[in-house]
């Protein structure tokens, strides 16, 4: 089976599940052996840098940290520091995960991200998350004009070690299986995929 065959079966399988704010495990150990079977014949080198920035991607979907961080971390790209920020984000790493961010810098799924960011936050009254701060950091990430990763990462530490609200936790894990899904479309599209059905 062709690369672009098994990252989309594999992807079908994967894209609906949200992983946790900060997983403690893998969702599905099945999952790491598919992702590091995905097939790279005949793929050049430029695609297979972006191959390692999909697998990384779709470790992260499942919940499959030190994986993932295996492949970020011998990817010196941009994308590969955008990977990188994000397991360690995960992994409750905070200040490593700005590091990266800012090794990184803007992505171009950014303006997706905060479009889709925009109308999710919105849809939740004020009260809703129990915390005046995290609200207003939470609006303030939103009226922006483009997505702001370090202020996300702060907003997830406080809702991770201090907040800790159910309505919260649904709004973060939800931004964030956004943000893992248009990177994983944007790293695929680099190795020559099409687009994925988000």
């Amino acid at each position: 089976m062709a690369w672009t065959e098994a990252v989309e079966k594999l992807w079908n399988m994967l894209r609906d599940h949200r992983p946790s704010l900060y997983p403690m495990e893998e969702w599905d150990d099945l999952h790491d052996i598919r992702i590091s079977k995905l097939p790279q014949e005949g793929l050049d080198s430029r695609a297979l840098s972006n191959a390692k920035a999909v697998k990384a991607g779709l470790h992260l979907l499942n919940e499959s940290l030190e994986a993932s961080h295996k492949l970020s971390q011998e990817l010196h790209t941009p994308l590969g520091s955008y990977w990188h920020a994000i397991m360690h984000r995960m992994e409750g790493d905070y200040g490593n995960s700005k590091y990266w961010f800012r090794q990184g810098g803007a992505h171009p799924v950014g303006d997706a991200l905060q479009a889709a960011a925009k109308a999710r936050v919105q849809s939740y009254a004020a009260e809703a998350f129990g915390s005046d701060s995290l609200k207003n950091r939470l609006d303030k990430l939103v009226s922006g004009p483009s997505w702001d990763p370090y202020l996300f990462v702060d907003i997830v530490e406080q809702q991770v070690t201090v907040v800790q609200n159910e309505l919260a936790e649904e709004l973060l894990t939800e931004l964030q299986w956004v943000e893992i899904k248009l990177l994983v479309q944007y790293s695929f599209q680099q190795t020559g995929g099409h687009s994925l059905e988000l």
